[in-house]
């Protein structure tokens, strides 16, 4: 780009046809070139039909004869003479005769062509109407029509269109999505002003067009009258048939698509927008100072005395933001929002104007007023900042309070007890995840936290204090002393950017089931979000990673004006110890189970969902057999290249005995890293162990034909082609390795030079 006022263009169309009508609204002629200027076509619209008599104007008008005009034509011919025919084929002079006599029966009346402009007596010949330089229709529109009413006639003669354009792979009614824009035909730049209304003439027979008044009333119903858009005229210059379209804009006037948070669900809408290809600009403002990350693993990262920095799993690496085009803005907040100008103000005081704003704002841990007195022993996890500064002091620390039996309560007890560090639980609810999980499950879980050690306290509300030594915890007169308080009681949803913008909020932004809010350029996604539904019809906030990838996706599909598809089933997971709890559906805490296998990895069945611990294929089956066909985001990947001799070497894997029908078996490879490998129908199978996306090993997954699944996120994987399916949106493609058999020995074909990481 080589200065700010030159304009970006992409090619996304062009035309198919040119269309000139001399006298306003008769049936025109097709052109193969047209020179235009500020007014439009040469010479389009250029004239009316004025009475002889009383020079006022007949056509166009409202008048009782204005119906038999569009079985007239009008065409220029040779150094500007205007022309008439009844059939299109015998054409006479506008000052014939005979023509004259024929126009005076129609129109009961002798009447006389004029150009616009021209003296008429004492009178100036004058349009009846505003006149738009350019009326542009779309081949995709008229096939929308044509399919809403397939016995008709759908000519584009019937619509009077200026230039009929091929917009492909862009849906119904592409040229909508010009309007407020800049775009280019030839030499010729145009702006898209407004939608082009219909009127009655366009059921009316006109010249090889029946009569058909199914038309308007379908145009009325189900395009609001309005067909194609009328266009401004920036640029003169000339159009001819063939000549591309193309999509231009100044780049100081293109608003980003803005999303105020860089966490989960703010990363994944900014992923999903690119792999739906989007090329508008994005731009994230995070509060925090790292690269979006994933927050479940936050909790489970603290089980250890190492003082050392928390791994972070990555959602946008630097390098990812680099080659999706992304501004990432860290450490600046949104402050405000101003919609009726579309702009947002940052915490460094500078405004940004907006196409979209997306909030992904999520929530903010719930704390205990008054407790924390500056020592540094009440804690929190819910950034990276938090665990890391908890997990520095929970190395220090022999004895820990948690106030929390929800999921987050749960799971810092289990890290803490795998360090050996004696932990306390108090709930003020009578079980364990009394809100979210069915007696049942809660029992399972609360007996096993026991086995583990966590002396578990239910039905009860410590007052706690903060000393120079740490925490009492007082209950009933008895006071209890730990080294350390973590507060888990749940999140409050940051909505209050979106109130003070006059969005209505109630413990998050009311959303429909794609995010979109009141106002249709603003959408919220995530922990935020109170997304109604089909079975939440006053909205609900679903805290899980799985939801905050599915309303990212269904909200960068509705921007892009692309369908979506039912909303799927919900997943929910937890990590505690060695199980590894996993739900499908919405669950109900007052449900019974319906079915069930007990043991050391237990699974049950209600109604409309199901929890299994350490149990993801039957899980996984549950949320397939609910759901119906396939209806996750879309594999946007492409499939690897398949590795020859030339990149690749042959290298012994196992003993072929090693492996079982549909069994999943993990090897350590000397340059390959961790593999993981199977027989599927007697073929073997070997793959990079790690889920591209999840930090997970597939060798803990299962396998569902020729794909293999991760255990933890259920991403599907060919296991020969690597390609993903069900997979978060961007997710790349699983290293595959290319297997020979010799004799007994199994052998994979590495990449040379490195391993597939």
């Amino acid at each position: 780009m080589s200065s700010a006022d030159e304009p970006l263009d992409r090619d996304i169309g062009s035309t198919l046809e040119l269309w000139r009508y001399p006298v306003s609204s008769l049936t025109g002629e097709r052109m193969r070139r047209a020179p235009v200027s500020s007014r439009g076509l040469d010479l389009d619209r250029a004239y009316g039909l004025f009475d002889e008599d009383t020079n006022d104007i007949v056509y166009p008008s409202i008048q009782k004869h204005w119906n038999v005009a569009p079985l007239f034509a009008a065409r220029i011919v040779d150094a500007g003479t205007l022309q008439f025919s009844r059939d299109s084929e015998s054409w006479h002079d506008a000052d014939d005769p005979a023509i004259a006599e024929v126009m005076a029966t129609s129109f009961g009346r002798r009447v006389r062509a004029c150009r616009y402009g021209e003296h008429l007596g004492n009178k100036i010949a004058a349009s009846r109407y505003e006149l738009s330089p350019i009326h542009l229709l779309s081949r995709q529109s008229i096939e929308a029509l044509r399919r809403s009413l397939p016995e008709s006639e759908i000519d584009e003669r019937r619509f009077r269109p200026n230039i009929l354009v091929d917009i492909p792979d862009s849906g119904e009614m592409p040229e909508y999505s010009l309007l407020g824009k800049e775009f280019r035909i030839g030499n010729v730049r145009l702006r898209g002003t407004k939608p082009c209304g219909r009127c009655s003439f366009t059921s009316l027979e006109q010249q090889g067009v029946p009569e058909d008044r199914r038309v308007l009333r379908t145009l009325i119903a189900q395009f609001e009258k309005n067909f194609g858009i009328y266009c401004d005229v920036l640029t003169e210059g000339e159009i001819e048939v063939g000549d591309r379209l193309n999509l231009s804009w100044p780049v100081p006037e293109l608003a980003p698509i803005v999303i105020v948070g860089g966490g989960q669900a703010g990363a994944m809408t900014a992923k999903a927008l690119r792999d739906l290809g989007s090329d508008s600009p994005i731009e994230i403002f995070g509060d925090e100072r790292h690269a979006p990350y994933e927050r479940p693993p936050l909790s489970k990262s603290i089980g250890s005395r190492d003082d050392g920095k928390v791994e972070l799993t990555s959602v946008l690496p630097p390098d990812e933001i680099e080659r999706l085009d992304i501004r990432l803005h860290l450490n600046n907040r949104i402050t405000s929002i101003d919609r009726a100008n579309r702009t947002v103000e940052t915490s460094d005081g500078s405004r940004r104007a907006y196409e979209f704003l997306v909030l992904a704002t999520g929530g903010s841990a719930r704390r205990l007023p008054g407790i924390d007195r500056g020592y540094g022993h009440v804690h929190s996890v819910r950034t990276a900042e938090d665990a890391w500064h908890f997990r520095q002091r929970l190395a220090r620390s022999s004895r820990l309070f948690v106030l929390g039996g929800g999921w987050l309560g749960l799971e810092i007890a289990a890290a803490a007890r795998t360090i050996g560090c004696e932990v306390t639980l108090f709930a003020r609810q009578k079980r364990l995840c009394a809100k979210a999980l069915p007696k049942v499950v809660s029992d399972f879980l609360e007996a096993r936290h026991r086995a583990e050690g966590v002396h578990v306290r239910l039905g009860v509300e410590p007052t706690f204090r903060e000393t120079p030594e740490g925490i009492e915890a007082e209950i009933g007169g008895i006071i209890e002393r730990a080294d350390t308080l973590v507060v888990a009681i749940g999140m409050t949803a940051n909505d209050l950017l979106a109130r003070h913008a006059g969005l209505s909020c109630h413990d998050g932004v009311d959303t429909d089931q794609n995010g979109a809010t009141e106002d249709p350029r603003i959408f919220a996604v995530g922990d935020v979000a109170r997304q109604r539904g089909p079975n939440a019809a006053q909205g609900s906030r679903i805290e899980s990673w799985h939801n905050a990838n599915e309303q990212a996706a269904r909200a960068a599909r509705a921007i892009l004006s692309k369908p979506t598809d039912a909303m799927p089933p919900a997943r929910f997971w937890s990590t505690q110890y060695d199980l590894n709890l996993q739900i499908a559906g919405l669950p109900d805490s007052s449900a019974k189970p319906v079915s069930s296998l007990y043991g050391s990895a237990p699974y049950w069945e209600f109604h409309g969902f199901a929890v299994g611990i350490n149990r993801p294929g039957d899980v996984h089956r549950f949320a397939s057999r609910i759901s119906g066909p396939n209806h996750s985001s879309e594999s946007l990947s492409r499939l690897r290249p398949t590795l020859d001799d030339t990149n690749s070497t042959l290298e012994h894997l196992c003993h072929a005995d090693e492996l079982r029908e549909g069994q999943i078996s993990r090897f350590e490879h000397t340059s390959a890293g961790h593999v993981s490998a199977g027989l599927l129908d007697g073929r073997p199978f070997a793959v990079h162990d790690r889920c591209p996306h999840a930090d997970a090993s597939l060798s803990e997954g299962f396998t569902e034909g020729r794909r293999i699944v991760c255990p933890l996120h259920f991403a599907e994987f060919d296991v020969e082609t690597g390609e993903a399916f069900n997979a978060p949106p961007g997710c790349a493609d699983l290293a595959c390795y290319t297997v020979e058999l010799q004799g007994t020995e199994l052998f994979i074909r590495v990449p040379r030079g490195n391993a597939a990481t």
